[in-house]
This record gives structure tokens, C-alpha cells and sequence, in this order.
């Protein structure tokens, strides 16, 4: 089947219907065609956390999301729930279901936000002008469209999505989160967050691949602009657990990190 020309992709990672959410072929990751990628799974609860609260004078400081199966690529039940919403700080949950059954779930924490920069900001790589195409690479079969390829762009400072080692990525987001709404920069941060496993995807001959289980976003404040760079490596001491570290900067200085932990990737993704 040849591949889909850009006009002819869906609007937005996620379409609204009755009872939840569709999500497009646009959220499709690598492992299986049918199966949602990270980031849009990060992405989506981090909307429905931010509906929910819907507080101007708080920053989500800490977001963790558990992919407790792999999600389909398809009608999905999204629920979102504050826990504590107090004066300086705020917790809240969501979770995302496919037929009654919960896939992930995520929980967050809020803090007051951050007034005054203080500290130096770390001179940072300026964006190349040429944009990476991941789909073209001869030893990926990524679907198309899809999340890695399509539904982000992406301009390489060092390093690869598609070769073993650490890798200094600037990555935006190039289609909206949810069609018809605009995307704010912690969705936006939100989506992006899962990529540090690409970005820093360690190989070793012989050995099978990892997939990382969870994807906890720390933030010390949100992006000026819709780019982010994303400074990735694995660390391992076993042959079957790593975690990946992400250090995310803007264009002036560093924003948060992200960790994720990683296991043998299963022969199949369990639907």
C-alpha cells in the first residue's frame, strides 16, 4: 500500500467522540502498526490533567505515566481526577481505558509557578535548518503515517532515532494533540517526553531490544517555544533493565528531565 502524502494525514493525533477520544493513525508506534506510541498516550492524559484542574497559578512539577498494556490505536475512554487541589500545590490523576479495560494510567503533581529565572543558562546548539526523516531509514518499518516519522519533526544535533547511543535532538510537534484545540506547551512537552528512548536507543548486537514501561517527566518550568531539545543516553548494569535519561532544554536552558524504565521488549505487544 503506498504512503499516505502529508494532506491526506488526519488533523490531529486524537479526534473527540462520544464518550472519549479516536485516536488516528498519526499515534501509531514502532513495535505494532495497531498499537499506540508513548508520547501520544503521555500526551493525551496530560489534557485531560490540565482540564481538569484548570489552574493558571500552578505548574505541573512532576508527571508520571505506567503503560500497563500495549493501546490500541483506536476508541478510547480518557478520566481524569484531582486528589488534592490546595493552595500552593495540586495532585492530580488520570487513566485511559479501551473497552472497559485500563491501559495506563498517570498521576501528577503541581506546584506553584515559577516567577523569577534564576541561575546561568548553559549555552544551547542552535535548530539545524535540516529536517531528520526517520521513515526513510532502510532498517525501520515505521507505519505511515505514524508518531516517530509523521506527527514530529525532528532536527539532529548528534546521534540518531534509528542507530544505537546517546543521541542531542531538537523535536517539535508537528500536528495538533487533539483536532480543533490548540495544544499547550505542557501537552506539548507531554507528547514530546517519551521520544528520549528513540533518541537514546542503545542496540546491542545479539541482544534483543528494550521498550521502556513508564515515562516520569520532571519540570523546572515549561518551554518558551514549541521546540525542544532532547539530550538522551541509556544506562544499564544488567542484561535485561536500563533506564533511559533525558535532560530537556529550550532554546535558553535547561527545563527538566525525563526517566524511563526499560525491559526486554516481548516477542508481541499484548493488546
Amino acid at each position: 500500500m503506498p504512503t499516505p502524502a502529508p494532506e491526506e494525514y488526519p488533523p490531529a493525533l486524537f479526534l473527540t467522540c462520544e464518550g472519549g477520544v479516536e485516536a488516528t493513525e498519526l499515534t501509531r508506534g514502532p513495535w505494532s502498526h495497531g498499537v499506540m506510541h508513548g508520547g501520544p498516550i503521555c500526551g493525551l492524559m496530560s489534557r485531560f490533567i490540565e482540564r481538569e484542574l484548570d489552574r493558571e497559578d500552578l505548574i505541573c512539577s512532576r508527571y508520571t505515566v505506567e503503560i500497563l498494556s500495549g493501546v490500541p490505536v483506536g476508541a478510547l475512554g480518557v478520566a481524569a481526577n484531582v486528589v488534592k487541589n490546595g493552595k500552593r500545590t495540586a495532585v492530580v490523576e488520570a487513566s485511559i481505558t479501551h473497552d472497559g479495560r485500563l491501559t495506563a494510567r498517570a498521576t501528577s503533581q503541581w506546584l506553584s509557578r515559577p516567577k523569577d529565572l534564576t541561575g546561568e543558562q548553559i549555552p544551547i546548539p542552535a535548530i539545524p535548518s535540516e529536517r531528520a526523516d526517520p521513515g526513510a531509514h532502510p532498517d525501520m518499518e515505521y507505519p505511515r503515517p505514524g508518531f516517530n516519522a509523521d506527527a514530529v519533526e525532528l532536527r539532529v544535533i548528534n546521534g540518531s532515532t534509528e542507530e544505537s547511543g546517546p543521541g542531542l535532538i531538537w523535536a517539535r510537534l508537528d500536528h495538533a494533540l487533539i483536532a480543533d484545540e490548540p495544544t499547550s506547551k505542557f501537552q506539548q512537552v507531554a507528547t514530546l517526553s517519551d521520544l528520549g528512548a528513540a533518541v537514546g536507543w542503545e542496540y546491542v548486537e545479539g541482544e534483543k531490544s528494550f521498550i521502556n514501561a513508564d515515562v516520569t517527566l520532571q519540570l523546572l518550568r515549561l518551554p518558551q517555544s514549541e521546540w525542544v531539545l532532547l539530550d538522551s543516553a541509556v544506562e544499564r548494569s544488567s542484561t535485561n533493565l536500563a533506564c533511559c535519561r533525558t535532560t530537556l532544554h529550550d532554546e535558553i536552558g535547561v527545563i527538566g528531565w525525563v526517566l524511563q524504565s526499560q525491559m526486554i521488549a516481548p516477542d508481541e505487544i499484548r493488546l
